[in-house]
């Protein structure tokens, strides 16, 4: 919206409905003035606690007490877009009513409290037809709430929702009830006038939330420091291999209540994993973990791929003996060393074990005893492995670089120097001196600073990839390097030195420069044009909507011109969904869809190029609904109908068919239960199975195709099928067709519907 449209906007207002409401008394100043120095102490104890969830739960209650026009409150706190219970007070309802509460879910403008967060002002909505009239929309999962609410609430009541906000964060909103008169003779139902003061103590109490979150985050900081120290002084403390892993895995499992483990180290010669140590585990679980092929342990991925996992045990991963000790779910975290695996640290507990297994905690101290462990083995190897690694370290294609505690050059391998234009390395040189020595800035040019450099960053502890520099040469040509760093650590967990890995990324950054300008020149170019033709086929649609003896056919035509305008406009967006996805920033938004109707939308799209072919939709329920993101869908469907019309012959029929999946279904097997399956069927000359394992592959072509196009269709397709947790395929037949397939996840309450109807039959 522009600035000029913005001053245009009519002045927004708290909302008041509703009818017969009863006359309202004007407070005393002298009234006021009292409940404003309440909500002034309210506020001043609101802001001593520094505990968010005792905030959460004591703010409405306070409040409530402080008020006299208010007899019950509902705090909503913002969890990503949608507001969520976090505390209910001075409502009588039964264990029913309770759970549905805590269990859901507002979108924005949805019910007071999510109108209130929608537009970031107060509301206010007096009624004599009870909470349900309080809502202008409610969303279909949250029918039976507002139901509940409305049974148990009286009839007359005034609601008022704040939003509690800090700068440009909303936490969440404060949806306040009046539920009727009071015995207190001072006693006035909400009103407008109240909303000023009601907001000013909402931001005060936004404050407060917001400080008690800090400090929670910090306090957690200082946790994961404290546990970080504590897992450092034990590798720092131990005197061989056995003494370390025993000494680690005991602080690692004091430091979650409740759980036992084990830590395994990774034998490479022989792929296989040795028990080194446990804690707390009953003798049929040790034997269990006592020598593991890596292929057959049950955190296989974890060693492969060198990411932590966490789920709950499973019989048919071998975890029997845990679920008979009674544990219920495990946490496997990679030991990390550099880019090896040496080891993993085996975590085992009740159901509430992932809420106290923090990765952001264990991982970078998985990491260290990653590296405590291959230091270890490399202090117990001979002089000739020593050696060897020497010899690797010289024969790295990309440069390596060393330095002391004081950022003085040490070593560096033949690969550095050739990089670096140097026939020999500049030992003892200070780290000051090196950013004049390599004429290095950062990538818009300016100077390095000391701590900016390489070198500087490792000796302060952090640990970084792909840090991009330019250096200038002798003749004036700059070249991009790109660094990876970090320090290195003695037994005690000081400083002694610094590692740097860094390689010439000049050729692929000046593509990535053309790519991006490419793509900015064409989006443009191309948008001009169809935005103009959009403008006015809109207005050609809106004349012929005004007219008294409007053509319907004319209707149909436009708004059919209308819609594949726009799709034009979108499509346009292909080359830069590619962009977006390799660098991912490419960002769902997620609604419920209806499939039917969206098909038979795009087969109504597609009817005029499909010529003399039949454009068939058939589907074994009328409504079925998917979370997803519609224009990524709409393009899926698009792309498989286009390439069906392209490929099939005049006078031949495509079919579109549309049912529901069972979570047992072979075509559901990546979902996580019942889906919906999506078929494109043509009659076209079918597909060779040698091609078949390509067609998704980017700007790929297939033989003989003479269809026009980038090959990028069926690529961004797969791709955004994948992004809502689907799967999409081919199934063909030379010369008898051939038929593209993907399956999405149902919503929840198509979920409900489906097991309903079940029941029902």
């Amino acid at each position: 919206m522009t600035e000029r449209q913005q001053a245009e906007q009519p002045e927004r207002r708290p909302r008041e409905t509703g009818a017969a409401t009863p006359p309202r008394r004007a407070a005393s100043p002298r009234k006021t003035a009292a409940q404003v120095s309440s909500l002034l102490q309210l506020s001043s104890y609101l802001v001593s606690v520094l505990d968010p969830q005792e905030l959460q739960a004591h703010l409405a209650a306070r409040l409530v007490e402080t008020l006299p026009s208010v007899q019950a409150g509902i705090l909503w706190i913002n969890h990503n877009g949608r507001l969520r219970p976090s505390a209910v007070v001075g409502l009588e309802l039964d264990a029913p009513a309770v759970q549905l509460l805590m269990s859901s879910q507002l979108r924005p403008g949805e019910g007071v409290a999510g109108l209130a967060f929608q537009r970031l002002e107060p509301q206010i909505v007096a009624t004599p037809l009870g909470y349900r009239a309080t809502a202008e929309q409610i969303a279909p999962a949250n029918l039976a709430l507002f139901q509940h609410l409305g049974e148990h609430l009286p009839r007359h009541l005034t609601v008022a929702a704040v939003p509690l906000r800090v700068g440009s964060e909303t936490l969440g909103v404060l949806e306040l009830l009046n539920l009727g008169e009071s015995s207190d003779h001072g006693w006035r139902p909400l009103a407008r006038a109240d909303i000023p003061m009601l907001q000013t103590f909402a931001n005060l109490a936004a404050s407060a939330l917001k400080n008690a979150q800090l400090y929670a985050e910090a306090q957690r900081n200082e946790r994961r420091l404290k546990a970080f120290d504590a897992v450092v002084t034990a590798i720092s403390t131990a005197t061989d291999l056995t003494d370390l892993v025993r000494s680690v895995l005991d602080v690692l499992v004091d430091l979650l209540p409740g759980s036992c483990g084990a830590l395994l180290l990774r034998e490479p010669a022989h792929d296989r994993l040795d028990l080194a140590a446990q804690h707390g585990l009953p003798p049929p679980c040790v034997a269990a973990l006592r020598q593991l092929p890596v292929a057959e342990a049950p955190f296989a991925e974890v060693v492969h791929y060198g990411q932590p996992m966490q789920r709950p045990l499973l019989e048919e991963r071998g975890e029997g003996a845990f679920l008979a000790a009674g544990l219920h779910a495990c946490a496997y975290f990679p030991l990390l060393a550099g880019g090896t695996v040496a080891g993993v640290l085996a975590l085992y507990g009740d159901s509430d074990l992932s809420k106290v297994a923090d990765k952001e905690m264990l991982m970078p101290i998985c990491n260290q005893v990653g590296f405590a462990i291959a230091n270890v083995r490399l202090y117990a190897d001979s002089q000739s492995e020593r050696r060897k690694l020497h010899t690797v370290i010289a024969s790295i294609a990309e440069g390596v670089l060393l330095c002391d505690a004081q950022g003085r050059l040490t070593m560096a391998n033949d690969a550095a120097l050739g990089l670096l234009r140097l026939d020999s390395p500049p030992f003892e040189q200070p780290l000051a001196a090196m950013p004049d020595f390599y004429r290095m800035r950062d990538m818009e040019g300016r100077p390095l600073h000391l701590e900016q450099l390489p070198f500087a960053r490792a000796l302060a502890g952090e640990v970084f990839q792909d840090y991009r520099l330019m250096l200038s040469g002798v003749s004036g040509d700059e070249t991009v390097m790109s660094f990876s760093g970090a320090p290195a650590r003695a037994d005690d967990g000081t400083i002694e030195g610094a590692v740097v890995v860094f390689r010439d990324v000049t050729a692929s950054q000046k593509l990535e420069r053309a790519k991006d300008e490419f793509l900015a020149v064409a989006a443009h170019e191309l948008r001009s044009p169809l935005a103009a033709v959009r403008s006015y086929a809109d207005l050609l649609l809106r004349r012929e909507q005004q007219r008294s003896e409007a053509d319907p056919r004319d209707l149909h035509g436009l708004t059919i011109l209308t819609q594949q305008v726009s799709h034009m406009l979108r499509m346009v967006d292909n080359l830069l969904d590619v962009s977006r996805i390799d660098a991912g920033q490419l960002d769902l938004q997620i609604q419920p869809i209806n499939l039917v109707s969206l098909a038979g939308q795009v087969l109504d799209q597609q009817r005029p190029a499909a010529g003399n072919r039949s454009l068939v939709l058939t589907h074994d329920v009328d409504e079925l609904l998917v979370e997803g993101d519609s224009l990524r869908i709409r393009q899926v469907l698009t792309n498989l109908v286009s390439n069906a019309i392209k490929y099939t012959p005049p006078e031949s029929e495509i079919t579109v068919s549309l049912c529901r999946l069972d979570a047992d279904a072979d075509a559901a097997q990546e979902l996580a239960g019942p889906g919906v399956l999506v078929r494109v069927t043509d009659q076209g000359a079918g597909i060779p199975p040698e091609q078949q394992s390509k067609l998704f592959q980017r700007f790929y072509r297939a033989r003989n195709s003479r269809a026009e196009g980038l090959g990028l269709g069926l690529y961004l397709s797969r791709q955004f099928v994948q992004m809502h947790g689907g799967r999409i395929w081919v199934e063909s037949v030379e010369d008898a067709g051939s038929s593209f397939c993907f399956t999405l996840p149902l919503t929840q309450a198509q979920l409900q519907a489906h097991t309903a109807g079940d029941s029902a039959v």
